[in-house]
């Protein structure tokens, strides 16, 4: 096994140096010829993107009406060489106008329609209340990114027309492709490239290569309104786009302007994101064994309690206000303390289930948080080409767009206050009762609601000149093009947060503010705040004194830079018997930069849990060139119709890194005009983005999670003894403040990603009917991948393993050395060992020519084999099937036009996912807390086992509309999407994702059954 390992090195090895070779061989020979102007016979002016012209429109209206796509003939994306050598490369094609029969108006709707992204979790703008402050993602709140087979957008290169587009965003997180930049008006459609790229596109094309191919023509200006609108509230959607496109014969100019607003969607406003639930059952009975609230309902758990206080050392659960006559209808578990604190009763006290059905755990910021964020972009598309001689023409595009978004969320604020502090009315009493166990030390609670708002203005320009030349010696038309583009990201974000330097000296010992503990946001006044008063902790009605003194604004700044030059010429080299060797051969140029600078509390660190960052700076720049050859192996002979071979190579250098190479090699069989083959290797690469190199420290907060908390009721006989070898008790429940996890880049220590690709397929086009069939078996194994491990994952690790506490993941996890709590985890970004996806696609169009009218089916479909990671030698995790990553996507489209009539009715599905195998194949939990004591009253070992809710059914929504052609320059069309209101599904709190309330992933249909209208005038 180990000679077959360095053999197979070796070979590979050879392999990169033949292709470097052959590579830099190529460009050498074109270098020759570059200087060369020859008039030539008209041919192929835009190989940058593909072999014909990728701004050519789509197929004719009774085409696109009935949604059908020819499966050989209008693939470009994935070769730089003539059409007849891309049959080795599978791309998925969505038409614009077959997306928007399923109400996807926006660009990221429309890409969404592709199998290899369906089944994903995206960034998009349904992450606000997934916890409290929302999510921290690529991009930064509201971005739209595309990410393909659960790889993630870093991995997916997105181009317009073949051109790379400047990353957008906010925050210190920004580098990929904001899809909110594009408008969805000037799109013809998208190919999607599913497989790794690099060797024809450069960094990043790891999972794939989404190439968003613009409109050219109209047959005058055309105007649409298209608009969705939820039949239960809230989440509605408009858009209005202006298009026009003109053909002059010497050049062409074509206009794209639209508008669009996405309405917000409240958590309130849906009852399955309104209330989480645990979805727990007794395991014997199968009946609802959850906590139940007062009016004896199953009781939402939205959130940590609001309005209360904690004692920090001695008792446990919380105290709740309920003065005089209000406690009467407390148990007697939750009045034991009325005598010493009069207004305050007790809940959530381990042991005493029946004090848990009073704690608060839900409130109005939670409430009004965004299921739905709500933004607007407007957009302006201008391109157009000139002839500027024969076989010379000049080209370009600008692309404006404005984004405005925000976000409801939720923060606490849970500060320590002194027991000494005058506004602490409480530890007297607290010190008194437990004859002196307590120290008084206390901690109030509030919810609270979050501001996060984001302004993005957006700018590139592209520029090129192309044409064809007569190549000397050889005697043959090739063609060439050179172009450049300039970019810039200009985002301003806000939040609300708390000062941290403030609440320090609210909170001080023997003064009610200490103005001397406030070393960042002063100097200012100090104001005396009631913590623990009716009016301040439970109804939070604060002065404007105290809100100023506590809460703050302020705004940071993004921006990212991108400056490109790109190169290339191809044509024919020479003849063989089976027809042409082509080649294409180029050079692209790059910088970036990014600036990052956030708001002066952010950058020193003086957020009160929330998530802060220092100043993240840095640039790169990238030189490539390329090369891609074409060689038709055989022809015209019995079951070889044509075999065709295409290889091509890339090196790269970085600034930031070094060098690398990538290559791949593809081969297209047609074994007859119905059967066609097709299969291809490569490597691929993707560079550390700008972030990833110069992340400043980031801070974030989470949950509390530890593994020796009260280790003596459920721990493993690792973790026990490991906790025990702290001297930590069996029962051992520290106070905490949540943890904080660090999160910096890794400039000078991260690698650059690999991956090596391999893709298997089968094209049917059976001459008997109208019908295309593409079956492609996919495997993509990603080595080096940069990512953090999680705070979870290394806590779990560190505590997990036998060499503890001398392993890497132990000197990561920090504890307060009074309190014994973890208090900070970094999180560093590194290189992970492995991530494999592995799967198939099938894609398939019908057309049937009807006595009455014309037919068409479409079908897109996506079965995974393996989804999974490797963050260490010693780890395996397999994500196929666990929340948010489905084994199976997929979607259907039946289409029927009459006359001035289409009809369209489809589903969409996404298939059932499982998370008890992520617990080893078992549902079953020992629930404490709020379970335990049930059978023995007040014994908080009394722990209550469970079976949890953690499977998911499939998951069908149907769509239908009809299309009127009224006039010949006017259409209307109205449609329903989720026409049966499918509800989304709901799972338990130990999901392997997030939830928003009780729905686990965003993958489903929060809003409901929607109408969705279209209407366009042209003039």
């Amino acid at each position: 096994m180990r000679q077959m390992t360095s053999a197979v090195c070796e070979q590979g090895m050879k392999m990169n140096r033949f292709v470097k070779t052959a590579l830099l061989g190529s460009v050498s020979v074109a270098a020759l010829f570059w200087p060369v102007a020859a008039q030539a016979q008209s041919s192929d002016t835009n190989l940058l993107a593909k072999p014909a012209d990728p701004t050519a429109e789509a197929a004719p209206q009774a085409s696109s009406d009935t949604g059908v796509e020819e499966l050989g003939d209008i693939v470009v994306t994935g070769s730089r060489l003539r059409s007849e050598y891309n049959t080795a490369t599978p791309v998925q094609i969505i038409n614009a106008e077959t997306a928007r029969n399923a109400g996807a108006f926006d660009t990221a709707g429309i890409i969404m329609r592709s199998v290899a992204a369906l089944g994903v979790q995206q960034v998009n703008n349904k992450l606000s209340a997934t916890g409290a402050g929302g999510r921290v993602v690529d991009g930064g709140n509201n971005a739209q990114t595309v990410g393909l087979r659960n790889l993630g957008a870093g991995r997916t290169l997105v181009l317009l027309n073949g051109q790379r587009l400047t990353p957008a965003g906010t925050g210190s997180r920004v580098g990929q492709v904001d899809l909110n930049t594009l408008p969805s008006s000037m799109i013809s459609r998208v190919e999607v490239l599913t497989g790794g790229a690099s060797s024809i596109y450069g960094s990043d094309a790891i999972a794939g290569v989404v190439n968003i191919i613009p409109r050219k023509t109209s047959d005058g200006v055309e105007l649409n309104l298209d608009g969705n609108v939820s039949e239960h509230g809230g989440g509605n959607y408009v858009q209005g786009a202006l298009f026009w496109g003109e053909d002059f014969g010497q050049g062409t100019l074509t206009v794209a302007a639209e508008y669009r607003r996405q309405e917000a969607l409240k958590n309130r406003q849906r009852e399955r994101t309104s209330c989480a639930q645990d979805y727990v059952y007794d395991p014997r009975t199968g009946q609802r064994t959850d906590l139940l609230d007062t009016s004896g309902n199953i009781k939402c758990r939205n959130l940590n309690p609001t309005g209360i206080f904690f004692d920090y050392t001695w008792y446990g659960g919380w105290f709740q206000y309920a003065p005089g006559a209000a406690g009467a209808s407390y148990p007697a578990s939750a009045l034991g303390l009325r005598n010493v604190l009069p207004d305050w009763v007790r809940t959530a006290r381990g042991g005493f289930p029946e004090t848990y059905t009073y704690g608060i755990s839900d409130s109005p910021a939670y409430q009004n948080a965004d299921s739905i964020s709500p933004l607007s972009t407007g957009s302006l598309y201008v391109a157009g080409s000139y002839e500027l001689a024969p076989d010379i023409e000049a080209y370009g595009n600008v692309l404006l767009n404005r984004r405005v978004s925000s976000s409801d969320t939720w923060q606490f604020l849970y500060p320590l206050l002194s027991p000494t502090n005058p506004n602490n009315t409480v530890a007297a009493g607290l010190i008194q009762a437990s004859g002196g166990n307590s120290t008084g030390l206390v901690q109030p609670q509030m919810n609270m609601a979050q501001e996060q708002r984001q302004n993005v203005n957006y700018g590139q320009i592209t520029a090129g000149v192309r044409g064809g030349l007569e190549m000397p010696i050889i005697a043959r038309p090739w063609s060439w093009d050179v172009s450049g583009h300039a970019g810039r990201s200009d985002g301003e974000y806000s939040s609300s947060f708390f000062y941290a330097d403030r609440l320090a000296a609210a909170t001080a010992p023997g003064v009610a503010c200490n103005a001397a503990l406030i070393s960042i946001s002063g100097p200012t006044n100090c104001v005396s705040i009631p913590w623990l008063s009716k009016r301040f902790l439970v109804d939070q009605d604060w002065t404007d004194a105290e809100r100023s003194f506590l809460q703050g604004r302020e705004t940071g700044r993004t921006k990212y830079d991108q400056l490109g030059i790109d190169g290339s010429i191809s044509g024919a080299l020479f003849d063989l018997p089976t027809g042409s060797v082509d080649l294409a051969t180029g050079f692209t140029i790059r910088y970036q930069a990014l600036n990052d600078t956030p708001g002066y509390n952010a950058r020193n660190g003086n957020y009160f849990a929330s998530s802060t960052a220092g100043i993240t700076k840095g640039s790169d720049t990238v030189q490539e060139v390329f090369g891609e050859i074409g060689v038709p192996l055989l022809a015209d002979l019995p079951v070889v119709e044509k075999l065709t071979f295409t290889g091509s190579g890339r090196y790269t250098n970085y600034r930031s890194f070094g060098s690398d190479e990538t290559y791949k090699a593809g081969l297209g069989w047609t074994v007859n005009n119905w059967v066609s083959l097709r299969a291809s290797t490569g490597t691929s690469f993707r560079a550390p983005s700008l972030y990833e190199l110069y992340l400043a420290n980031q801070l974030s907060f989470y949950a509390y999670s530890d593994p020796c908390v009260r280790y003596g009721d459920t721990a493993g006989p690792t973790v026990a003894a490991n906790c025990a070898s702290q001297g930590f008790a069996p029962d051992f429940n520290p106070a905490n403040n949540g943890i904080t996890a660090v999160t910096g880049g890794g400039k000078g220590q991260l690698k650059a990603e690999t991956s090596r690709n391999k893709s298997v397929g089968i094209v049917l086009t059976p001459a008997f009917a109208d019908l295309s069939i593409a079956a492609d078996y996919y495997s993509i194994a990603v080595r080096n991948e940069v990512a953090s491990y999680g705070v979870g994952s290394i806590i779990s690790r560190c505590y997990n393993s036998p060499t503890f506490p001398g392993n890497n993941f132990c000197a990561r996890v920090t504890r307060d050395p009074m309190t014994r709590a973890i208090t900070v985890v970094d999180d560093r970004l590194v290189n992970l060992a492995q991530q494999k996806q592995r799967g198939i696609d099938l894609s398939a169009s019908f057309r049937q020519p009807l006595g009455f009218g014309d037919f068409g089916l479409n079908v897109q479909w996506n079965w995974v084999f393996e989804n999974s990671l490797r963050r260490d030698e010693n780890s395996y995790e397999d994500r196929n099937g666990l929340s948010g990553n489905p084994k199976t996507v997929g979607w259907v489209e039946a289409n029927l036009k009459v006359e001035d009539l289409s009809f369209f009715y489809g589903f969409n599905f996404i298939g059932p996912t499982n998370d008890a195998k992520y617990y080893d194949g078992d549902n079953l939990f020992n629930y404490c807390g709020a379970y335990a004591g049930r059978t023995v009253p007040g014994n908080r070992n009394d722990c209550l086992q469970v079976a949890e809710k953690l499977t998911v059914g499939s998951y069908m929504t149907h769509y239908v509309s009809v299309r009127w052609q009224i006039e010949k320059d006017l259409s209307g069309q109205i449609g329903i999407i989720n026409m049966f209101d499918k509800k989304p599904p709901v799972m338990g709190s130990d999901s392997y994702t997030y939830r928003t309330g009780s729905v686990p992933s965003n993958l489903y249909d929060l809003r409901g059954r929607t109408v969705s209208i279209r209407l366009g005038k042209t003039f």
